[in-house]
């Protein structure tokens, strides 16, 4: 049919040929619809993170499971959660069960993406740059010792759930799985990432933990931290000038912990930032938001606000609001994401990064505005941080209880290919991340609409609704102040009421 197809487009087409082009075209689509709409979902267990060299999985089982990958035991916590990483040169499938004590086991498989690296020979080396004097040799070895033990420590921290801040924020030097190879002989690969900034530059907790090494002059590393998130999961960060912590000392996100150095074997001012979960060496990188992602700060003012869109949505839907704060006297960030192809916990650290990184340039209050999606983010950063100052939050039509069109639409195949993983975790149900959160302790301001923006999802909502989240989905338990419009969910942030009612809750904490 193709080839025939192909044949017609050359010759002048007639009546009958234009209708059987239309006929095929339509059973092509009509076939492809179909079959989007009967694939089955991905045989995936439960949970986030990034499946390739490097990489990393956050996973969710029934409290009590054992849970084996590639043949080894995988720690569990109390809620049934663990943390998987790999190794840099893993690729391929790999099995991963989950046993319920009484239930029947579950398998999966693994497919774990192949990354290149970077690879520099330099030859021609003075060999005593190459390798370490032997005076030295028992000094490293006892040094490795030490750290080794450092990373072995088990705390008590949940930090390895939160969403991953940047240490420092500056140029990207160096990155993870890099390698030399120096007069033929390959060195290791570099570990961590490099941030170069200029020495002194403050160095922030990227999440909670507990400190577990603080050493001012490592042979190879001088001054480093290891900062344990607990599950194993620890953060590095090398070639420090200055060492803000001890030993024992339990630190929040965002916390200062060091100075920027070039300390140790270093040839320039820079942060070696490195993540380990247990023995497999992370990439840092894959779990923060790229640099250049990040929004960056508009209009005069004190205060600072950050807005976050809605599923499906851009930074440019927001901008119209932005104007409006701006004229009120605020400065704005308005953060864009990829809503749609990633999960709740993952897209959550754009929320985390874009508050941190005002708050390090000066802006002591941060607020944040969200629409739809974007309150569920600002929500789950919430439940282990908080809002630099008096920092407010004001959420448009928050699905915070679910929306019925995912329980309607989520477990077509279609839908979650269109959609993206966030979009599932948005259902109704008991069991749905959405209903899984903690309560937030910041002032927050929910306002929703009462007008269909999408009538053809009417029929699936008992109530008031703003055609994708009903009036009693978007209230939050916690909530200092509640307000209907009358908008829709597409764009009840362009309403003239709402902009006002944003800016004076971000004033006084409570609505007019």
């Amino acid at each position: 049919m193709i080839a025939t197809l192909g044949n017609d487009l050359h010759q002048v087409p007639t009546r009958a040929v234009r209708r059987r082009h239309r006929r095929s075209l339509l059973l092509l689509v009509a076939a492809a619809l179909c079959w989007f709409m009967t694939l089955p979902a991905w045989a995936m267990p439960e949970g986030y993170g990034v499946l390739q060299g490097g990489g990393y999985f956050v996973g969710r089982a029934e409290p009590e499971s054992h849970v084996r990958f590639a043949g080894q035991s995988v720690p569990v916590d109390a809620e049934g959660r663990y943390i998987l990483g790999f190794e840099r040169m893993m690729k391929g499938e790999y099995p991963l069960s989950v046993r319920v004590p009484g239930q029947a086991e579950q398998r999966f498989q693994l497919e774990i993406e192949e990354r290149d690296y970077r690879i520099q020979r330099v030859d021609g080396l003075d060999p005593s740059r190459v390798n370490p004097p032997e005076e030295q040799i028992a000094r490293i070895l006892a040094e490795a010792e030490r750290v080794k033990a450092a990373r072995a420590r088990r705390v008590d921290s949940e930090g390895w759930l939160e969403p991953f801040v940047w240490p420092a924020y500056g140029r990207i030097s160096g990155v993870y799985g890099s390698q030399r190879i120096l007069n033929g002989t390959p060195s290791a690969p570099h570990w961590g990432i490099d941030v170069a900034v200029p020495t002194g530059t403050p160095v922030y907790a990227p999440a909670s933990g507990v400190v577990t090494l603080a050493e001012p002059d490592l042979y190879f590393s001088g001054g480093t931290v290891l900062l344990n998130h607990g599950m194993g999961l620890t953060s590095s960060f090398l070639h420090l000038s200055g060492v803000h912590v001890s030993v024992g000392d339990r630190v929040e996100q965002g916390e200062l912990i060091a100075a920027v150095g070039t300390t140790g074997r270093s040839t320039g001012p820079h942060l070696d930032w490195r993540v380990s979960l247990a023995d497999v060496r992370i990439d840092a990188g894959l779990m923060v938001p790229e640099q250049e992602d990040l929004c960056t700060v508009e209009g005069e003012g004190d205060q600072i606000v950050v807005l976050v869109h809605g599923l499906g949505r851009t930074d440019r839907s927001m901008a119209r609001l932005a104007g409006a704060l701006q004229e009120a006297g605020f400065a704005t960030c308005n953060q864009e994401y990829p809503s749609r192809k990633e999960t709740v916990p993952e897209l959550s650290a754009y929320v985390a990064n874009a508050v941190e990184r005002v708050n390090r340039q000066g802006y002591d209050t941060v607020h944040l505005v969200t629409h739809s999606l974007g309150g569920i983010l600002a929500r789950y950063w919430l439940q282990r941080a908080d809002l630099p100052g008096q920092g407010r939050v004001v959420m448009l039509s928050p699905p915070n209880h679910g929306s019925e069109v995912i329980d309607a639409l989520g477990d077509q195949a279609w839908f979650q290919w269109i959609m993206g993983p966030a979009a599932l975790e948005l259902a109704t149900d008991d069991e749905a991340l959405v209903n899984q959160l903690d309560p937030i302790d910041v002032p927050v301001g929910v306002i929703t609409g009462t007008r269909s923006s999408d009538p053809w999802f009417n029929v699936l909502f008992q109530g008031d609704h703003d055609g994708k989240v009903s009036v009693a989905s978007a209230r939050l338990s916690e909530a200092d102040g509640f307000r209907l419009a009358e908008a829709g969910h597409t764009f009840i942030m362009n309403d003239e009421d709402v902009r006002f009612w944003v800016a004076f809750f971000l004033t006084n904490g409570f609505f007019p």
